[in-house]
């Protein structure tokens, strides 16, 4: 049975023509025909059946009863990328979801506006799965505003995390709210203000999952019933990667802080691996991440010295652990050089001597460029002053008659002229051509100035 959406569900025998956008598809695209029956829903729960009567006219025929549902389910969600929201939006309908609020928080990668094209998915996803209620959509929001809004509706808070939820967490209600993170998963502070707010983590396997992969399969989970979900936030404890006596390096934590790194996110895998170092003291392997992390990355030996030295307490005979005890000895050198100036360890020989050797070529090869250019600015020099002595040779002088009262002459001056040329082409002491026209040695001419030329 075709299903379209009409804002009002009447009584059986109503007359009524569907809004245009769903009259283009019932008529045009699946070419309905008098007689089919159609289910109409309004988007708030209703729903009935309809007959086509007409051109672009319909009959209802039965009006159904509301559809209704034991769990309330909030979506509280970061915004995806355009592709992935495009698989995401349609599901919520199937799942239950009653609301969506998407969430602007400090990872987020996107920030949602053709909210047209997110209602018409959402009725997409209503039409797919039958459910008559197509989801509230509201307005990116914060989280501290989404956390307000959530506690006023009374609702059971839960938010994706890579910890389990504690035995005392609070039993969910009939509505529940789930918070979803960014890619980049929330910060530390955001975790804080969600477990302040009284936020149940909730763990949904070992691995760290997609944005939209975890918004589906948490409201798989928190749309089932009380027992099934106290089994899921119990998984951690039968998932592998997460026991005491499984390998930390299949944690998510480490999964997440090893990404992190690698994407330059320097400052956020330490977070993710302090907190695993909390969890897993006794994991050496988290140490040692710490440490060429803070040795290679952060610039602080003071702290990658600690976790060496707590690598090697923990491994002393890892086969890794002489290498260890070099990298702690390099860190050791580095943090006296800061506090005493104490200089570092030198390299090994070879490696020594074969940098010496680049040095001396770079030298060598640095003079050699040196001395051309050099050469090729006495050569532009010469090739300039040849060119201004032709210049003068070729332009006529303004001759300027001797002035009887005075014993010099006047010349002008023209481009390319310099004092100590001019003194010397007319045989007069530099000096004495500077005193007679008030200049200094670093005075500059100007083409067309008229000098006085003593006698």
């Amino acid at each position: 049975m075709r299903t379209i959406f009409h804002t009002h569900i009447g009584v059986p025998g109503e007359l009524f023509a569907p809004e245009p956008r769903e009259a283009e598809h019932l008529f045009r695209v699946i070419r309905a025909r008098p007689g089919d029956r159609v289910l109409v829903m309004d988007g708030r729960g209703g729903r009935a059946e309809a007959e086509v009567v007409g051109r672009e006219s319909l009959r209802f025929t039965a009006v159904l009863p509301a559809a209704a549902q034991a769990i309330e389910l909030d979506l509280y969600c970061a915004i995806p990328k355009k592709n992935r929201l495009d698989a995401l939006l349609p599901q919520l309908p199937g799942l239950g979801v009653r609301s969506l609020h998407p969430l602007l928080l400090e990872h987020s990668v996107a920030t949602g506006e053709n909210f047209g094209r997110w209602e018409l998915q959402l009725r997409e996803g209503c039409k797919q799965s039958g459910n008559p209620r197509i989801p509230e959509l509201h307005a990116p929001a914060g989280l501290d505003a989404a956390l307000t809004e959530a506690a006023s509706s009374g609702a059971t808070l839960y938010y994706g995390s890579v910890t389990p939820a504690p035995e005392s967490s609070a039993v969910p209600g009939k509505v529940r709210a789930w918070f979803v993170g960014p890619e980049g998963g929330f910060t530390p502070e955001e975790e804080e203000k969600l477990r302040a707010a009284g936020a149940i983590p909730l763990k949904l396997g070992s691995w760290i999952m997609r944005l939209e992969s975890a918004a589906v399969a948490g409201l798989a989970v928190l749309g089932r019933s009380l027992l099934l979900l106290l089994a899921a936030s119990c998984l951690v404890f039968a998932g592998a990667g997460c026991g005491k006596g499984a390998s930390v390096n299949r944690h998510p934590l480490m999964i997440r802080a090893d990404r992190c790194r690698a994407e330059g996110e320097s400052a956020l895998a330490l977070r993710f691996y302090r907190k695993l170092v909390h969890l897993r003291p006794e994991a050496p392997e988290v140490r040692l991440k710490l440490a060429t992390l803070c040795d290679e990355v952060l610039n602080d030996p003071a702290s990658a010295l600690y976790h060496y030295n707590a690598y090697l307490t923990l491994a002393p005979h890892s086969p890794d652990a002489p290498a260890v005890e070099g990298y702690r000895l390099m860190a050791k050198a580095k943090l006296l050089r800061e506090l005493t100036r104490e200089s570092l360890p030198k390299p090994p020989g070879d490696v020594f001597d074969e940098q010496l050797r680049q040095i001396g070529t770079l030298k060598k090869e640095n003079e050699s460029l040196r001395r051309a250019l050099t050469a090729m600015n006495r050569q532009y020099d010469l090739l300039l002053k040849m060119y201004n002595d032709l210049r003068t040779a070729a332009r006529p002088r303004t001759a300027v008659p001797d002035s009887p009262a005075a014993a010099e002459e006047l010349y002008t001056v023209i481009d390319g002229d310099t004092l100590s040329g001019i003194a010397a082409k007319r045989n007069v002491p530099l000096r004495e051509l500077l005193r007679a026209n008030g200049l200094t040695g670093s005075s500059l001419l100007r083409a067309g100035q008229v000098l006085r030329i003593p006698r």
